[in-house]
């Protein structure tokens, strides 16, 4: 599993968009322009060649990063992507000056949940999976944040169907535990975590990822859902802000 530069956008310090399972990169959705306002925003997808292992994919992210000009950068995480960003800020500490993670984890909980999807996900027709996305994602992934501007953007966008590289995917989420090292992560993290969550227990896991973490800050979006990097009314831009000075990620 490798991640590729999906797009450039705006001018300043680089900031790496790690997406979650759905790897397309595209989950930002308006949000990426109001980023690329203050900073240059990579935004990546994941590819399903390689090895499957978060070092492999970690490091094919910083790679990237790398051959953009960058010498160092802040990662921006959701979900799956946050077990990548904290390998990358622990492999490569010299190019990851602080982490923003969204809803995520380094130890996935709902065990029965996880083999279930992954016994399920190959027998979920393309059609069923479309119809069900526009459908019923809104609900199970928005929570009680029902911003108009990002539904209207998630509805336009086509999705990600349970192909070979989301299932393995899935397959590496089943043998994460990153919950030992954590202690070595040295750099600025803020996370953000929503008490809504119907796909990831965000809270209790963030609240044990803060426990864990030296120079972490925890936030709680109130009645948001899995899916909030989208939502206007949250302050990205200024929490990237306030890791860039922690950084320092000028570079």
């Amino acid at each position: 599993m490798i991640a590729k530069l999906l797009a450039r956008e705006g001018e300043g310090p680089a900031v790496a968009y790690v997406p979650g399972i759905d790897g397309s990169g595209e989950l930002l959705l308006e949000t990426a322009a109001r980023i690329a306002e203050r900073f240059t925003l990579l935004r990546f997808r994941y590819l399903a060649e390689g090895e499957d292992s978060y070092p492999f994919l970690a490091a094919s992210i910083i790679q990237e990063v790398k051959a953009q000009g960058f010498e160092r950068c802040i990662l921006l995480a959701e979900s799956f992507g946050g077990a990548v960003a904290f390998q990358a800020a622990l492999d490569f500490p010299e190019t990851v000056c602080a982490l923003l993670i969204v809803n995520s984890f380094v130890h996935y909980r709902r065990r029965f949940r996880l083999g279930l999807a992954r016994l399920t996900a190959p027998l979920v027709p393309k059609f069923c999976f479309h119809k069900g996305r526009k459908l019923f994602a809104p609900w199970s992934l928005f929570g009680k944040r029902r911003d108009p501007e990002a539904l209207a953007a998630f509805r336009a966008h086509c999705g990600t169907y349970f192909d070979a590289g989301y299932r393995r995917r899935l397959r590496m989420i089943q043998g994460l535990d990153l919950r030992s090292r954590l202690g070595q992560v040295r750099q600025p993290v803020l996370l953000v975590v929503s008490d809504q969550d119907r796909i990831v227990d965000s809270l209790r896991s963030g609240r044990e990822m803060a426990e864990a973490l030296p120079q972490a800050e925890l936030e709680i979006a109130k009645g948001g859902g899995h899916l909030i990097l989208p939502l206007r009314e949250e302050p990205w831009v200024q929490r990237l802000q306030r890791l860039q000075a922690r950084g320092p990620c000028d570079r």
